[in-house]
């Protein structure tokens, strides 16, 4: 079954409506604030609802202390000035603008691209801030949806990081029970998917990026081999650059 770089989290934890799919944590211990310093998806409802720390300091959504986040969701305008084009996206659970900072020379081939994207899904990642008392994303990188099983476990992403962050925890079945998604490779053995497991593995502890030197040695592939792998996988939204365009980080 694909993975889009967000965990298996089974049939979403709704399998079991007895229970309502997940279980709480009974131990009545406080719970510890969390920090993520890897992009975590959220909806744009939590978006508008974050709490800023302080001027100029991260946002908290749901206990956790966030700075890069990812939203899915249906490019509806498209609007230039002199300094930047403005997207609204909404995803159902509300609406937000992103501001791409462009200049004259390049504002009507953003324009251009962008519209090409109205009324499509997009993926949209960067950092949360607040412009103007309205929070948005800024530094974005924007991208087609191409695959629209992404839109599905985005949310369910969505949900099982919005749970885990409550104490509560989604239940999962086995993969072979799981008919939720389309499926297009269920070997899961090719050397995209072994790409995709070592930058999954090593993100936690290289928070600037996985080179790609290091996944060649893990894979037994060539850098040039391993570096086309990587921009797939980028382009279907499972990973994204670190601070080196030669570095990797999951979509955790």
């Amino acid at each position: 079954m694909t993975d889009f770089g967000y965990g298996n989290f089974g049939d979403g934890g709704f399998s079991d409506m007895s229970t309502g799919g997940f279980q709480a944590d009974v131990d009545g211990s406080q719970k510890p604030q969390q920090t993520r310093s890897s992009i975590t998806p959220v909806t744009i409802k939590q978006v508008i609802q974050a709490v800023a720390l302080g001027p100029d300091l991260d946002f908290r959504i749901n206990n956790v202390e966030l700075n890069m986040v990812r939203v899915i969701g249906v490019l509806r305008k498209v609007d230039t000035n002199a300094s930047a084009v403005n997207l609204t996206i909404e995803d159902g659970s509300g609406s937000m603008e992103v501001r791409k900072w462009t200049d004259e020379t390049a504002s009507a081939a953003e324009t251009e691209k962008y519209s090409s994207y109205l009324n499509q899904y997009v993926s949209v990642s960067g950092a949360l801030k607040e412009f103007n008392n309205k929070k948005g994303i800024q530094q974005a990188t924007v991208r087609p949806i191409v695959d629209h099983n992404q839109v599905i476990y985005h949310h369910l992403s969505a949900i099982a990081h919005h749970l885990k962050a409550q104490g509560l925890h989604a239940r999962t079945k086995p993969e072979a029970e799981n008919g939720l998604f389309v499926s297009e490779n269920d070997g899961g053995n090719s050397l995209q998917d072994r790409v995709l497991q070592v930058i999954n593995e090593l993100t936690p502890s290289m928070q600037e990026g996985v080179p790609i030197q290091l996944i060649a040695q893990k894979v037994n592939a060539t850098d040039d081999t391993v570096e086309h792998e990587c921009q797939a996988l980028v382009q279907s939204g499972k990973i994204y650059s670190g601070y080196d365009d030669s570095a990797f980080l999951a979509l955790l």
